[in-house]
This record gives structure tokens, C-alpha cells and sequence, in this order.
């Protein structure tokens, strides 16, 4: 088995030349992405890893606790799709190897904000997946030697605080986020919701990006970047969640804009303003640009979200609910 990435499965299913069926277990989504739309005949779904909103599909090839999708009445059941991968490797080792229980650890850690109960995301199957490694880990021969601390005994530890803080600053990083131009930052966390029949085009993305409104939109090019960018997804609408730690008072914060041309414009300002989503999501109305000329045509709505627990796998579904109503489509199963 090897793990690919997107980009790795597109070069080797473009390079084919024959009609090979590849074996694919899918991790932390549901749904193959839709530049391997047109490679679908050359694909198979076997299993399916996630904790997203599961979309029903390949139920033929992919079905009993082969799909493991952790996700039940509008919410994710782990804060990480990495706990269900822990909880599956333990069921077969007792002493995990030290490079994969560090991995695991990580993502865990920063998926569930440190197992912070404040941001609403942890779950006791997290807090589990993370005292199941660390016990069961031989942490003697790990090269994290700033993050070690003994523990019962003679035995040594992860110290999880001090690990995720150093995961976090660099997940976080202006430098980081400062350096992408706008189609890198939107593209580089994106995912795309579909409507209509199988063979529509209309859909709407969110993409997530860690860094303040104010300091992604004064990036070069914003608007006309933006609009390029959903023209190369074919979007009606894209959502933009702006996740960040506020750097005067510290605090955990997120923006949602909404982006759309001309004729969706009501439908992200004053329709969304009645709808039970805004009150939910606590939403107010902190900025708005637009661009109309013979070649863009966008406008942006940017809003404050006070409620900061819901993230995107629970805005999603809320928008593709909205959007079904106010746009009237129909979710592409």
C-alpha cells in the first residue's frame, strides 16, 4: 500500500496507459476530489477513513466497517480523523513505533486545539486516542528530546502542552501565511460542495485560511484573484473562513466572507442576514468589497462569526442547506 497525495494519484492515473482499477482508501473526506472526476473509471473506493458529512457514495464498493465515517446528526464524532487512524492501529499493535505515534499525536493535538474543551471540537475518543499513545508508546528512543518528561517510574513522556505550542506557532505562522499569493492561500485548505444533477457544474467551495481578513484582503490582486479562482472551480458561491489567534488579546477567533458575482448578491447579504444560520453563527457584517467591469464581476461580504465552535465541517452542511433553499438546488448525490 502507499499513501498519495492528490497531486501524486493525478500524475500517475495521467500517465497511465492502460485502464488499471487503482484500490483507494479515502482519509478525512468522503468524496474523490473533482480534478479525478474524469479518472473515476479508473478508481475504485474501498475504504473510507473521515469524520465529515458523508455524501453516500460508493456505497457499492465501500460499505460495513469499511467505511468508518464519524459523523452523526449534524456533528463530528472525533475531533480528528487522525483518532479513528490511532484507534484502528492499536487494535493491531500494543507498542506502536515512536515516528508514528509522534505523527498521530501531532495532528490530534492540533485538530482538537490541545484537547481544549473551550473550542467545543474534542471528544472523549480523542482524549482516549491521545492517552492510548503516550502509554503505550517506548518514548526512550524518540528524537523529540525538547518535548520529553519523565513519567511513572523510570519511563519517559510526550509533554503534549509544550508540543502542541510549537505545532501551533508554526500552523499559524504570519511568515507562513504572508508569503502565499491569494490563488495559493485559497486553493492550498479548499473544499467543494456540489448541486444539482450528477452532471451540473453549480457548486460553491470554502476555503480556510489562517490569518486576519484585513491582512489576506490587501494581498496583490485580491479581488481579481478571487474571482479567477472561482471561475477555474465553476463556483456560484465561495465561502472563505479566516481562522486566527488575535494577536492583542490572545483570543481564538474566526471571520466567514462570502463571495459572489452580481446576481448572487442578495442572497449573501440580506438573505443571509434572515436566516437562522446568521443568528447561529452569531455572524455581523465587518467589511464588504466589490469589482464589476467587463471582465470581474464579484462582490464580498465579510463577516465576524462570535460563535467560534462551529467550523467548516459544520458551516458546510449549514450552507448547503441554506444555499438548496435560497438557490434552489438540489444536493448532487
Amino acid at each position: 500500500a502507499n499513501l498519495l497525495f492528490i497531486e501524486d494519484l493525478q500524475m500517475i492515473l495521467d500517465s497511465s496507459k492502460d485502464n488499471e482499477v487503482r484500490k483507494l482508501t479515502l482519509a478525512d473526506h468522503n468524496a474523490i476530489n473533482d480534478s479525478l472526476h474524469k479518472f473515476r473509471h479508473m478508481i475504485e473506493v474501498v475504504e473510507i477513513v473521515d469524520h465529515h458529512t458523508d455524501e453516500n457514495l460508493y456505497t457499492d464498493t465501500c460499505s460495513g466497517t469499511m467505511r468508518n465515517i464519524a459523523f452523526e446528526n449534524g456533528k463530528a464524532l472525533v475531533a480528528s480523523t487522525t483518532t479513528l487512524i490511532t484507534e484502528m492501529l492499536l487494535k493491531r499493535t500494543s507498542n506502536p513505533p515512536v515516528s508514528l505515534s509522534t505523527l498521530l499525536l501531532g495532528v490530534i493535538l492540533l485538530d482538537s486545539v490541545n484537547l481544549d474543551e473551550s473550542i467545543g471540537k474534542v471528544t472523549p475518543r480523542d482524549r482516549d486516542a491521545v492517552s492510548n499513545i503516550l502509554t503505550q508508546t517506548d518514548w526512550s528512543n524518540s528524537s523529540l528530546l525538547a518535548y520529553l518528561k519523565p513519567s511513572a517510574g523510570s519511563q519517559l513522556t510526550i509533554d503534549t502542552n509544550q508540543l502542541f505550542s510549537h505545532l501551533e506557532r508554526a500552523k499559524y505562522s504570519p511568515e507562513f501565511w504572508k508569503a502565499f499569493d491569494v490563488s495559493r492561500a485559497l486553493g492550498y485548505d479548499y473544499k467543494s460542495f456540489h448541486y444539482g444533477t450528477k452532471n451540473s457544474k453549480k457548486r460553491f467551495g470554502i476555503s480556510t485560511i489562517l490569518m486576519p481578513v484585513n491582512q489576506f484582503m490587501v494581498k496583490e490582486g485580491f479581488l481579481p484573484k478571487t474571482a479567477e479562482f472561482m471561475r477555474s472551480k465553476e463556483l456560484t458561491v465561495l465561502g472563505i473562513m479566516l481562522t486566527f489567534y488575535d494577536q492583542t488579546t490572545g483570543d481564538f477567533r474566526r471571520q466567514l466572507a462570502l463571495c459572489s458575482s452580481r446576481y448572487r448578491w442578495g442572497v449573501i447579504g440580506d438573505d443571509l442576514i434572515e436566516s437562522k444560520m446568521y443568528t447561529y453563527l452569531a455572524l455581523k457584517e465587518i467589511t464588504s468589497q466589490q469589482l464589476t467591469s467587463d471582465e470581474i464581476d464579484v462582490r464580498i461580504i465579510v463577516y465576524e462569526q462570535g460563535n467560534v465552535v462551529p467550523s467548516r465541517k459544520q458551516i458546510g452542511p449549514m450552507l448547503v442547506e441554506f444555499f438548496a433553499s435560497e438557490l434552489d438546488f438540489d444536493q448532487d448525490k
